[in-house]
């Protein structure tokens, strides 16, 4: 294949803050077998070249109009460079998409618009919606994505791409979960062809120290991406932070993992490893609340430069967690805060209200939770009604559009909030809720 002929983008509305790290591993894992493929964002490109009112529809999440109406707009503001993004993807032989619930309709409608102008080009989906479309038709697709789509990834992306591109699964529709046995030579993505300053969250890079959950909550579909778990070697992770160091000036580090903290003895390693190499860096995480955390480890994660951590505690209901298959009781969840709380670490936690099974006592018991420990919980990171995705195991009849006590008890929780004075992020109240 010529130098020029594989293109991996990324279509609006997605978030822009930072770049890709998707495509960023797919063009290292295909750099490392000789193969070359471009990047364009074009994602971030639209987003800059919109004005400050289209720019916060952008970050406003699960904004369907927006999601129905972008192409339009974009059309309509910036018909040149529209236009000129067209003929770009028209000079490659193959693109490849990744799919978010967000872009899902910009992306099948730019597929169809390059087909009609060059059937020969064939066009990859891959990305997160994929698989949830993957769940939601039990592997049948929809009508209207198997017309256009020569090849879907299901899962996990650099081993079924690198077939499709070798030839191995070029009578293949569909290949899924064909996913790497181990990470240990996986590559660290370099973003070849991309200006990192350009992105809104500046001298900022997303890392991957893992792939997997090893918790299976029974309303997460972020778990159903992979189909096993599996980290990344520590010196690799050194490795990459240096190169972003010293060739981009990178400042800030934000993990992607869905737990940084799934491995106690990795992530101990890889605190001490930054340490040892770097003094400390700024760094923040996902992490879960495990009662087998040493005051030690958290005080490591604090001196490599932690400063904030994302918690899903979801409830403060004991019987409401048990239901969400959580592994942890709010006792545990207290004695977590206060380790993180000693430690001097800064987190957010998030709260689901509305979920199948949730009586009135247990939401008082989440509510009374969290106004009583108010002091040790630094902030209310994300709040919402309970949001049920395709593919997992819990109650869709749950779900907050079928469910108004579930919308009710989360107005109850803001007023609550507001009224005891506790820290909250506004835009990710209600974050999931379709506007």
């Amino acid at each position: 294949m010529s130098r020029q002929n594989i293109l991996l983008t990324i279509l609006p509305p997605t978030w822009p803050n930072m770049p890709p790290i998707g495509h960023g591993y797919l063009q290292a894992f295909l750099e490392q077998r000789g193969i070359h493929a471009d990047i364009l964002d074009f994602n971030h490109v639209f987003y800059t070249l919109s004005d400050l009112q289209l720019q916060r529809q952008w970050l406003v999440s699960c904004n369907t109009f927006l999601e129905d109406n972008i192409l339009s707009r974009i059309d309509e503001n910036n018909s040149r460079e529209f236009h000129d993004a067209k003929e770009k993807m028209l000079n490659y032989g193959i693109v490849g998409f990744s799919c978010f619930k967000s872009n899902f309709e910009t992306t099948l409608r730019m597929a169809e618009l390059l087909k009609a102008k060059n059937n020969a080009m064939k066009i990859i989906f891959g990305g997160p919606e994929i698989t949830r479309q993957f769940f939601k038709t039990a592997g049948r697709f929809h009508d209207i994505l198997i017309p256009v789509a020569d090849y879907l990834i299901v899962g996990e992306g650099e081993i079924p791409l690198h077939h499709y591109l070798t030839g191995n699964n070029i009578h293949k529709k569909v290949a899924t979960f064909e996913q790497l046995y181990d990470l240990t030579d996986l590559p660290f993505p370099r973003y070849t062809g991309i200006d990192l300053n350009v992105y809104p969250r500046k001298n900022t890079i997303p890392l991957q120290f893992s792939r997997g959950c090893i918790r299976r909550c029974n309303f997460c579909s972020e778990r159903l991406l992979y189909k096993n778990f599996r980290t990344r070697p520590v010196s690799s992770l050194i490795e990459e932070i240096r190169y972003h160091k010293t060739t981009n000036k990178t400042q800030y580090f934000v993990f992607y993992d869905s737990l940084i903290n799934a491995d106690l003895k990795k992530l101990e390693s890889l605190c001490d490893s930054i340490i040892e190499h770097f003094g400390s860096i700024p760094w923040e995480a996902q992490i879960a609340i495990r009662n087998d955390m040493s005051q030690k480890l958290f005080d490591k994660m604090k001196q490599s430069g932690c400063y904030s951590l994302f918690v899903g505690l979801e409830s403060g209901s004991d019987t409401t967690l048990r239901h969400m298959n959580k592994g942890f009781t709010a006792e545990d969840a207290l004695r977590f805060f206060n380790d993180l709380h000693t430690a001097g670490l800064f987190f957010g936690i998030s709260i689901i209200v509305g979920y199948p099974g949730e009586s009135d006592q247990d939401f008082q018991n989440t509510l009374d939770f969290i106004i009583r420990h108010k002091d040790i919980i630094p902030q209310i990171a994300q709040m919402n009604p309970f949001t049920y995705y395709d593919g997992t195991s819990a109650d869709e009849a749950a779900d907050y559009r079928a469910n108004p006590t579930a919308r009710k008890r989360m107005g109850i929780l803001v007023h609550e909030m507001k009224r005891h004075k506790i820290k909250h992020t506004k835009a990710f109240i209600g974050n999931l809720i379709e506007k």
